[in-house]
């Protein structure tokens, strides 16, 4: 059975204020309900969300800024070897290749952006959402056959790892973004 994406009203969910503000640090929250997510796709099948407190009211506050420091930032030699890994894996059987483009900019409102791809084996989209003092990174996905089911099975156990580091990255170079 399908695990539904459960959205929420943006600024309600896991108690946020309720956290000690600790910039730089990711933690697990819902993912929000905005318009561009809760559309994102027909069927959600797997969603996870991460969020990162703002330093300061200062600190960037344009998502596409965001996404890019998150997707298309030099990836440490960890994340470059698991991609790597998985391009080798594709091949073998017979998934679409990987690459820049399945992080285009599909859709973008005032304070979030969307990124993704269609694929044959599932489609995926990831929301870079700056609301009040944190991003919140948000993945949905539909998985399409049984190829897409097994390759995110591996995938989905991953997945955090590589989500927390990216989104933790992308806030500590934050300040470098908005100098420069």
């Amino acid at each position: 059975m399908p695990r539904q994406l459960q959205l929420v009203r943006p600024g309600v969910g896991p108690p946020h204020r309720e956290r000690p503000v600790r910039p730089g640090c990711v933690y697990a929250v819902r993912p929000p309900a905005t318009p561009l997510l809760a559309n994102a796709l027909g069927r959600v099948d797997w969603s996870d969300a991460f969020a990162v407190d703002l330093a300061t009211a200062e600190d960037g506050r344009d998502p596409q800024g965001w996404a890019d420091a998150i997707f298309r930032a030099p990836r440490p030699p960890a994340a470059r070897i698991l991609f790597g890994a998985r391009e080798l894996m594709v091949r073998a059987v017979g998934i679409e290749r990987g690459g820049p483009h399945v992080f285009d900019t599909v859709s973008r409102s005032g304070h979030e952006v969307l990124l993704g791809t269609d694929q044959k084996h599932l489609a995926f989209r990831a929301s870079v959402l700056v609301d009040r003092n944190r991003v919140v990174l948000s993945t949905v996905v539909e998985l399409r056959n049984r190829r897409g089911r097994a390759y995110f099975a591996l995938v989905r156990r991953l997945h955090p790892f590589v989500v927390r580091a990216a989104l933790a990255r992308a806030a500590r170079t934050s300040g470098d973004r908005d100098q420069g």
